[in-house]
């Protein structure tokens, strides 16, 4: 399994697939598992999972959730999802601001 920490993604980004069943499909992320490098995004990656009966749900049955899929599969993009971009670093006075570069081709 993939160690390490995900440095290019935040919960909001936008991104698009490099590769796997949902290359060039674009999403939000939703979630960032730092630990494992897995990352949530909507739409994809969607699975059917069966409920059993609960307080929260008394019927049960069968819900959509969205799976962990692994980080390094995924790169920045605008909000068109077509120009892909790196995420860069840099200083203004003592702050560090996060900046989308995009890929020169």
């Amino acid at each position: 399994m993939i160690s390490g920490r995900v440095k290019h993604l935040k919960r909001g980004d936008n991104v698009v697939a490099l590769s796997g069943s949902h290359k060039g499909r674009s999403g939000k992320v939703l979630e960032v598992n730092q630990g494992k490098a897995l990352v949530k995004i909507d739409g994809l990656g969607v699975v059917k999972k069966h409920t059993k009966p609960s307080q929260a749900n008394p019927k049960g049955g069968i819900i959509d959730m969205n799976r962990w899929l692994p980080a390094c599969k995924f790169q920045l993009c605008d909000d068109s999802g077509k120009a892909l971009g790196r995420v860069g670093f840099k200083m203004e006075g003592s702050d560090k601001k996060r900046v989308s570069t995009k890929a020169k081709k």
